[in-house]
């Protein structure tokens, strides 16, 4: 301890005993309050001051400079408490005593208003904690000779034994009220990690999006104390709101890409093209927005407003926003995949239904015709299709052979040829002019279809006894009909498309015969345009081609042939539309 002079003007400082019990008392606590206040009281008495302060050390902040310290006054005595807590920046922070005078730096000034005379550094392990400063001294009864709010050098010495002192005490006083603080924040955070525990148990147990949307409004309200707020989703859905989002969604892509992280509206960056989306959110009264993500992808927002007690949201108010927000996103996110998977599942059971019922459309077994062999083939490129076939037996001992393509693919498509099917049905038994029974069709599908929907149709009326196929094409693929010297002749007499408009001119009918070894082909589209990887169709020239080289098998093994070159030429692609094949051999 440094040794006191020995001039009679302070021999009243050479008595340790106030000393010692001063230290006693402030070495006994760790209440850092306690240990300022007494210091200050202390000091007033003993240098006869009215005004006192302390300035202590505050942590460093990211938004310091370089080597820029930040000072707060936390105790005073006899002087206004416009002062308490008020912050001062100094550079270079001094480690001597000093007056405060008009040459002090701008930053003291304020203390001199105040009547702070004097500064004496806090200093401990050669680190500056703070300062004390005094003021206002009683100086009109004391004999010893002096300037006016000056002090002697015995008193100055006396100020910085007493700080010495101290500072031991108040350095372990600082160390205790952030040790306290750290456990007070980890007591927070463990709170926290419960409530996100139990919250991520509701959110995952819950399923129903009106009950998560719910339970996420009451979470904001309840545990963060949101009193305005508002749930906005990618898509510009506001899933939940009490705050009018009206005038934000004309910005929302600005802000979403904006937002990354929890942010204040205060602290939007100052950007022009930020300013109108800052004064949408500052008119609808949002202080903060909070992104809700989702693999690393900005699902949504939530903007805040005040909160029911006041004040604004520290940033692990923020943090603690965006942890919850991010299991109700994932959620919100399971809920939308489960509902999607039940719907999809519902849908694939209706299509399941739908193809049986379509399966049980077409012939379960083809009719044999007296001197011919017959064989058929129906794949559609989803679980229903498009295409249609039928073979039907006559009155007069005639067959029916039909084969139709409806445009587009799927359930829409196939509940069309289910209307084709039961329409030739009831009109085969009439045994009308297939002209005039296809004009028939075409008017009724015209009348009660759309203008995008149509069909291309073929079919044709097999005599057994004359060997002579009577048809109309109705702009359907014209089918072959490879003689057995191996020429090629394709069905095409007939006119317009079923469904396109109403039957104007009449269909044409042809006629073919046939003889021991020719073989007609019916086929749709799905054969001739199945396509490869990079597009390429299999095309009807390589179809004739081929069935040049089989068509002296017999009907299902042509069928499995031209599926087996059909395979070889998409080479793996996926099946791009319904394949049907009819063939018929004159034995």
């Amino acid at each position: 301890m440094k040794q006191l002079s020995a001039s009679p003007h302070n021999q009243h400082l050479l008595d340790v005993a106030p000393l010692f019990e001063f230290s006693t008392l402030v070495n006994s606590t760790l209440d850092l309050k306690f240990i300022l206040g007494s210091v200050l009281l202390t000091l007033m008495a003993k240098l006869r001051v009215t005004k006192s302060l302390v300035l202590l050390k505050m942590a460093p902040q990211a938004t310091l400079k370089v080597g820029e310290n930040r000072f707060r006054v936390e105790n005073c005595k006899g002087i206004g408490s416009d002062l308490l807590r008020k912050d001062i920046l100094l550079a270079r922070p001094p480690k001597k005593d000093f007056s405060i005078s008009s040459a002090a730096p701008p930053a003291w000034k304020i203390f001199s208003r105040a009547g702070i005379r004097q500064i004496f550094p806090i200093i401990s392990h050669d680190t500056v904690l703070g300062y004390f400063g005094i003021g206002g001294r009683m100086d009109a009864k004391l004999k010893i000779p002096r300037k006016a709010g000056q002090f002697s050098s015995g008193e100055k010495e006396f100020v910085d034994i007493f700080i010495n002192v101290a500072a031991s005490a108040i350095d372990k006083g600082i160390a205790f009220q952030e040790l306290h603080s750290v456990n007070r924040t980890l007591d927070g955070k463990i709170q926290e990690l419960k409530t996100l525990f139990e919250l991520s148990k509701e959110f995952t147990a819950v399923v129903d999006r009106e009950r998560l949307l719910k339970l996420f409004s009451f979470t904001l309200m309840g545990h963060i104390g949101a009193n305005r707020y508002a749930v906005c989703l990618k898509d510009g859905e506001v899933v939940a709101s009490r705050i009018n989002t009206l005038n934000l969604l004309k910005f929302k892509e600005k802000i979403f890409s904006l937002v990354t992280s929890p942010v204040r509206v205060s602290d939007f960056p100052k950007r022009k093209s930020l300013a109108a989306p800052k004064a949408a959110c500052e008119a609808a009264g949002i202080v903060a927005i909070v992104p809700l993500q989702a693999q690393n992808e900005v699902k949504g927002i939530v903007c805040l407003g005040e909160r029911l007690r006041g004040g604004g949201y520290s940033q692990a108010d923020l943090e603690f926003i965006y942890s919850i927000g991010n299991l109700a996103i994932i959620s919100l996110e399971n809920s939308r995949l489960f509902n999607e998977a039940i719907e999809k599942q519902k849908m694939e059971d209706e299509l399941t239904i739908a193809r049986e019922i379509q399966n049980g459309l077409l012939p379960k077994s083809l009719p044999e015709i007296p001197g011919f062999q017959i064989a058929a083939l129906n794949s559609p490129s989803k679980q229903v299709g498009g295409d249609y076939y039928d073979v039907i037996r006559t009155n007069n001992g005639k067959f029916v052979l039909a084969i139709g393509d409806v445009s587009g693919k799927g359930t829409p498509a196939s509940l069309l040829m289910a209307n084709v099917q039961a329409t030739i049905r009831a009109l085969v038994p009439f045994d009308l002019p297939l002209a005039e029974c296809t004009a028939r069709v075409n008017d009724l599908l015209f009348e009660n279809t759309n203008a995008n929907k149509f069909i291309t149709f073929f079919w044709g009326a097999l005599d057994p006894d004359s060997r002579t196929l009577r048809y109309v094409n109705a702009g359907h693929n014209h089918p072959f009909v490879i003689k057995a010297d191996g020429t090629v002749k394709r069905l095409g007499e007939g006119g317009l498309i079923l469904g396109i408009m109403k039957a104007l001119m009449p269909y044409q009918e042809g006629s073919v015969a046939f003889e021991t070894g020719d073989t007609l082909v019916l086929f749709t589209d799905g054969v001739s345009e199945a396509m490869d990887n990079d597009g390429n169709e299999y095309t009807e020239e390589r179809l004739e081609s081929f069935l040049r080289s089989v068509s002296s098998r017999p009907p299902q093994e042509i069928i499995s042939a031209v599926q087996e070159d059909v395979a070889r030429h998409v080479s793996g692609a996926p099946q791009s539309d319904d394949i049907t094949l009819i063939v018929v051999k004159a034995v």
